[in-house]
């Protein structure tokens, strides 16, 4: 919304949008909600809802056949959450699960129907009357929706989807039924039938099956469909002065035999040995266009189907080359060091093994006004030393006072470490008499987790460590210095969110800590583009691309392009499969996301107007070999007289400072 907002004002005669509302549909519901008076409760996100399946599923355990011995593996929360949202998304309910269980002919299908129920069902009851998941915020729009007045005056335009959600689709009906007028924007080929449905392989077949739904849903409620706008102009306008992509954006997977006999020159493909090639060959052409060619750094963008991995060695590039970038994704905080020192302290607390204790101290936020620092660093290798030649472990042991002297350790001071020994212990002591108490509940437990936290002024602490970022100015310092700006504050709101979910619950020390754990998991940190010139590091199908003359498409690689869905989902693809013939209609199959996906490449590879550069590793980063993307083939064939460069045919242009292929040898 923000990307669209941008380009209206830019596009607008007079750079302004005061009767224009640029909204999701999300946003939509909150306009509609304030203006309508309508209170909804308490909103429960991704993190709320893992906490929440985490106590449900401990509490049905007894119930559950086969997800029973699940629930403490890592990632299955997850998993489960991600089931629960799809469910709520499609509009199935506890009772559709119950009804289809009998007509299912796999006893494991069955069996996972019936411990998705059950945890649905519990899941539900839990929430009821005091929150509502993000997915229902929908459902009560449909029923707000027709009494909102502005709704009969307004145009709806719908833009920038490739497909609508079953919910979302209603609220489409809604709009044809309610609103002055309707436009719904859909990419398709203006040599397609869009009024015919296709097969899921078709290209278009999202763009298609959008048309024919809402063409129907207009045709039922008696609404006239004004004349078709077709953007048919050949080249496409943005496309006048690269020819080639314009024969790109119109055959790419459409197999009409037709290819460019001629070199296309703002088109290529640069095969490096390794990621770190890769990145270090798109790091010096960026740099060549912007000393060379004039291009600001807005006008490129990279994309990759591998975020995760290849995020991380392009940002790295990029820091080394001092080229400003937005990577356009959210860090999980799992791997702070202060979401590392509460989970150790909690682990700690449960047993007190020599790796947990340790893990608490390492963390580098343990230190005071008693020991600074660097002595409370000292004083750690010394414990660790003597912990280590004695084996100490279990809280007994660590309880009582050091006095059995160690080898090697005739100079250490047992008066000193036994001090030091007994301000270690301190703050965990008082978290497990808390969970000792008689009555403790998840609400009294939490105080006294967040006074612990507070005591140690662990908040003033991260500040510290974001304004040394920010003074020292090294690559990556500054996402750092805002990550650590933010932890403290979205982990407070963790455990509030934790009181005011399970508060009242018995806190048992084992669930506490895996529920916490799932809170954690859902914590994901973004931060806002530092400044507008900037090359955007995004993903094929999440970011959206705008006005973009350079695309740099690294990684297309097997496997990574189309991406392959990962194996996290609880129902199979032949789970998904059953359940479609008995009515039940979810997000799609494995290979169906495969179709999908080619109209997602088509779209990326449509976007840029002035040069596409292609990109493929021959070895992945530890060295295994692996093959280019059958997308290499596509492109092969439309233009047969493309070489592909490597490392040899390449002339690299010299950086400021150092020369490129020096930056790749480091």
């Amino acid at each position: 919304t923000m990307q669209t907002q941008k380009e209206i004002i830019r596009l607008h005669p007079r750079h302004g949008i005061m009767n224009i509302d640029i909204l999701s549909f999300k946003r939509l519901a909150y306009r509609v909600f304030e203006d309508l008076g309508v209170r909804i409760p308490v909103v429960l996100d991704d993190m709320g809802k893992s906490m929440v399946l985490r106590k449900v599923a401990g509490l049905k355990r007894g119930k559950l056949s086969l997800y029973s011995g699940h629930l403490e593996q890592t990632g299955f929360i997850g998993q489960l959450k991600s089931q629960i949202s799809e469910l709520y998304q499609y509009g199935i309910t506890p009772d559709m699960l119950r009804e289809v269980r009998g007509e299912a002919d796999s006893p494991l299908l069955a069996q996972k129907l019936e411990d998705l129920e059950v945890i649905y069902s519990g899941f539900r009851e839990y929430i009821e009357s005091h929150y509502i998941t993000a997915e229902e915020i929908l459902d009560i729009l449909c029923r707000e929706l027709p009494k909102w007045e502005p709704l009969k005056d307004s145009i709806i335009l719908l833009d920038g989807y490739t497909g609508f959600t079953p919910v979302q689709y209603r609220l489409v009906e809604l709009f044809l039924m309610h609103a002055r007028e309707v436009v719904c924007t859909v990419t398709i080929d203006s040599r397609e039938n869009a009024y015919k449905e296709s097969s899921i392989q078709h290209l278009f077949y999202m763009s298609r099956h959008t048309v024919c739904r809402v063409a129907s849903m207009a045709k039922q409620h008696g609404i006239p469909k004004k004349e078709d706008i077709i953007c048919s102009r050949r080249p496409a306008w943005r496309y006048d002065e690269s020819p080639e992509l314009d024969f790109l954006e119109q055959n790419l997977y459409r197999y009409s035999g037709k290819i460019w006999e001629k070199q296309p020159g703002n088109i290529l493909i640069y095969r490096g040995k390794n990621p770190a090639e890769e990145t270090a060959y798109v790091c010096s052409c960026i740099n060549e266009k912007v000393q060379k060619e004039g291009l600001r750094y807005r006008d490129m963008a990279v994309v990759t189907g591998d975020l995760a991995s290849y995020g991380k060695e392009i940002a790295h590039r990029f820091d080394e080359a001092g080229i400003p970038y937005f990577l356009d994704d959210k860090k999980s905080i799992l791997e702070n060091p202060f979401i590392e020192l509460i989970r150790a302290a909690l682990d700690g607390v449960k047993d007190a093994s020599y790796e947990s204790i340790f893990r608490y101290l390492k963390t580098g936020f343990v230190y005071d006004e008693t020991y600074s620092r660097e002595e409370a660093q000292v004083l750690t290798d010394r414990m660790e030393n003597y912990a280590r030649a004695l084996g100490i472990k279990g809280w007994k042991n660590w309880d009582m006072t050091w006095e059995k002297p160690c080898r090697g350790g005739e100079r250490l001071s047992l008066e000193e470490l036994n001090q030091y020994r007994q301000w270690v212990l301190e703050p965990l002591k008082v978290l497990r008499q808390a969970f000792k108490e008689e009555n403790a509940t998840i609400s009294s437990v939490t105080t006294v987790l967040r006074q612990v936290l507070e005591s140690m002024k662990l908040e003033e602490k991260l500040e510290s460590f974001s304004n040394y970022f920010l003074e020292r100015k090294e690559p990556g310092d500054e996402n750092r210095a805002r990550e650590y700006s933010q932890v403290y504050e979205r982990v407070m709101e963790l455990l509030e969110r934790l009181e005011g979910l399970l508060g009242d619950e018995k806190a048992d020390m084992k669930n506490y800590i895996q529920i916490l754990d799932a809170g954690f998991e859902e914590i994901k940190i973004g931060v806002l583009p530092a400044t507008a010139d900037q090359v955007m590091i995004g993903d094929i199908t999440r970011s959206r691309l705008e006005a973009v003359k350079v695309l740099f498409f690294v990684g297309v690689n097997e496997g990574t392009v189309p991406q392959r869905k990962n194996g996290g989902s609880l129902l199979s693809d032949r789970d998904r499969a059953a359940l479609r013939k008995m009515d039940i209609e979810l997000a799609p199959t494995v290979k169906e996301d495969g179709c999908i996906q080619k109209f997602y490449l088509y779209l990326m590879m449509s976007k840029p107007s002035g040069q596409l550069v292609i990109t493929y590793a021959g070895l992945t980063s530890d060295g295994k070999s692996q093959r280019p993307s059958n997308l290499m083939g596509e492109v092969g064939k439309l233009f047969p007289g493309m070489k592909t460069l490597d490392e040899h045919s390449v002339e690299w242009p010299v950086r400021t400072g150092r020369d490129a292929r020096e930056l790749l040898i480091q």
